[in-house]
């Protein structure tokens, strides 16, 4: 994968993200975008514009949200029947009141969040999820691919023991707002360097927006038996992402289950046209080494909250 930050352009031998230049761009945005490009094309640095506003912008998970005691028991307890039945999904029990505490526990660590700002990444529901399975799995080396603002961090680093080894990657730590101390930081990919995955229980959690087949190739190699992959968008909803990890587990799956047979795969994001060449993978059988493969439950009914993305819970042979 890579991505050309002058003309805005992904690619790879896979899929091409879109033309040079949107058709519709125009007005007081287009402007200050072509400025920003001539300045870093000539004179070799950037403009930044950044706007504050006056009330720094919260989720509504914060602003709006259950008090009354009796139906907070009965919510947790809609909750707790729900992740208890999705780990089972994964040959993974739960004695009676475990998750009713991970619940509560969640709840608690959730307020303060350092992060109230919950777009472009994890929200309560998938918080939720990634918080119980951790506490189940008791993972000693946790790998996060994509860590954008930290939240998922926050709950990872929380979730964990005080010995368990973290370690978060991305190309871009501008918008870091939580940094663990039990973390290490990798300004690049983790194919560059990564950890001793050896006489570990590993767990790796895929927010990248990179191809799903080379990290699910890299966690086989490895042998991380857990791993969560985020944007796990399948063809009739991924042109919703402006940067989707080509092929997603969900593509893959459609595959080989032939609902896609043809080679060829356009679609429209944000006025911009892509396309994907199915040809590159669709005979790759890696996904025959899952054991287990669900996505996460929607807990909007229980929870009042929309659904921040499309993750799937993944368990390796």
């Amino acid at each position: 994968m890579q991505f050309d930050k002058y003309k805005k352009k992904t690619f790879s031998k896979d899929w091409n993200n879109f033309e040079k230049q949107s058709k519709y761009s125009s007005g007081f945005a287009y402007f200050l975008k072509k400025t920003k490009n001539f300045f870093y094309k000539i004179l070799g640095f950037k403009i930044s514009l950044k706007i504050i506003k006056y009330n720094e912008f919260k989720n509504e998970e914060f602003n709006s949200y259950q008090i009354d005691k009796d139906i907070i028991i009965y919510r947790n307890r809609l909750a707790n029947e729900t992740i208890k039945n999705f780990l089972l999904k994964f040959n993974i029990n739960s004695k009676k009141t475990e998750i009713i505490n991970f619940i509560n526990q969640y709840q608690k660590l959730f307020y303060n969040s350092p992060i109230k700002d919950l777009r472009s990444g994890y929200g309560y529901n998938e918080g939720l999820i990634l918080y119980c399975t951790l506490k189940k799995i008791k993972p000693t080396l946790v790998v996060e691919s994509g860590v954008m603002k930290g939240f998922s961090t926050y709950i990872i680093h929380h979730a964990t023991s005080n010995d368990c080894k973290i370690f978060c990657y991305d190309i871009n730590f501008d918008n870091l707002i939580f940094k663990s101390n039990k973390a290490q930081y990798f300004n690049h990919d983790i194919t560059l360097n990564h950890p001793n995955f050896k006489n570990h229980n590993s767990f790796a959690l895929w927010d990248d927006h990179t191809s799903h087949l080379n990290r699910l190739k890299f966690s086989l190699k490895h042998k991380i038996k857990y791993n969560i992959f985020d944007d796990d968008l399948g063809f009739t909803n991924f042109h919703s992402d402006g940067w989707p990890p080509i092929p997603s587990l969900a593509m893959l799956y459609e595959i080989r289950d032939k609902v896609i047979t043809k080679d060829e795969v356009e679609w429209i994001c944000r006025n911009k046209k892509g396309k994907i060449w199915l040809s590159n993978f669709s005979s790759d059988k890696s996904i025959n080494n899952i054991k287990y493969y669900h996505n996460f439950p929607n807990l909007f009914s229980i929870s009042g909250y929309k659904n921040n993305s499309c993750s799937s819970f993944v368990m390796t042979n």
